[in-house]
Formats: structure tokens, C-alpha cells, sequence
């Protein structure tokens, strides 16, 4: 069984072998902004990612890191990944959420894209909350190759454990920006 996933492994790495591009964004929302930082996320293959996203409103705050697979198909780009995630809401419930998730990326004309992705830690994959779920999705432009203009609707929020309620960390529409190289 092991050398089942030694050979599975190898093969995703060797068809992930093209160069990664690095990228960063920051966006930015009524209560919240974000930073985004990764390595691979914009070409098939392998990626690695990160990020920090704070309420400006009450300071509850949530980062993380994760890795993933993209699946390029062609106008289409397909991912699924796993990530660590500290969180910290101001609620009383700080803790860890290890989610498991998704996303996707379409292509349009004039060099737009719409996109999306969600995780999910339930119970079993929490220390500190009964659930855990975030969701990003919206439309973006790259005016050139580099640069991607995005706008956009973030939200995770957690269901407490202990007698702490449900509680939106961040939960709105932002605009952001990022670089790619």
C-alpha cells in the first residue's frame, strides 16, 4: 500500500513538473481584508497556498495553509485541497480546523474568469468548534498577464462548541488585486 502512494505521488509531481508561478493578493472588504499568497494555484499541477484574514470591525481573525491539486481543462480549471486553518473569532472558541474543499475557475472572453471554492471541517477535524465552512467566489479581470483585478463575496464562519453560538468571522463582498510571476 505504501508504494501505491510513493508511485501515485511521484506521478502527480511529475505531471505537475512545469514551472509554478508565484502569486499574492490582497482584498479588501467593508469589515475584513484578506492577503493570499501561494505557488502553483494558477497552472495545473500541485499547489500551495496561504492566508490571513482579519475583521477590522471586532478583530476576529482566521490563516491558514494548504496544499492541493489543480486539474487544467482547458477553459476550465478545477482544484481540490486540504488546509490548516488557526482560528481565532473573538468568540471564546480559538482553536484549529483542519477543511477539506474545492474550487473552480472559468475562463470568459476579454480576459475575465468567474470563480469559486469552499471548505469544510466538521467536528471530527476541529479542536474547537463543531463545524467549520468558508466560501469565496466572484469575477475577475487581468488587464495583462501579471495582474488580476478581482471583485467578490467572502464568508466563514463557525458553529461553537461549549455553549458558544454560531458566528460569522467575516461575511461580505470585497475587491481585491494580486500579482502574479
Amino acid at each position: 500500500m505504501k508504494s501505491i502512494k510513493v508511485i501515485a505521488l511521484t506521478g502527480l509531481l511529475v505531471a505537475s513538473g512545469q514551472a509554478l508561478a508565484i502569486g499574492g493578493s490582497l482584498e479588501q472588504g467593508k469589515n475584513f481584508t484578506n492577503l493570499n499568497v501561494d505557488m502553483g494555484k494558477s497552472t495545473g499541477g500541485i499547489y500551495v497556498e496561504g492566508n490571513w484574514t482579519w475583521d477590522t470591525d471586532d478583530g476576529g481573525e482566521y490563516g491558514g495553509a494548504g496544499v492541493g491539486y489543480n486539474f487544467d481543462l482547458g477553459p476550465v480549471m478545477l482544484n481540490a485541497g486540504a488546509k490548516a486553518v488557526y482560528l481565532n473569532p473573538k468568540k471564546g472558541d480559538d482553536g484549529m480546523a483542519f477543511p477539506v474543499g474545492g474550487g473552480f475557475k472559468v475562463d470568459l472572453p476579454m480576459n475575465f474568469a468567474i470563480y469559486g471554492e469552499g471548505y469544510v471541517a466538521p467536528d471530527s477535524m476541529t479542536n474547537s468548534v463543531k463545524n467549520y465552512t468558508e466560501a469565496d467566489g466572484g469575477i475577475s479581470w487581468s488587464p495583462i498577464s501579471l495582474v488580476t483585478l478581482k471583485a467578490g463575496y467572502r464568508y466563514a464562519g463557525v458553529d461553537g462548541k461549549s455553549g458558544h453560538p454560531k458566528h460569522n468571522i467575516v461575511d461580505g463582498a470585497y475587491l481585491g488585486a494580486g500579482v502574479t510571476f
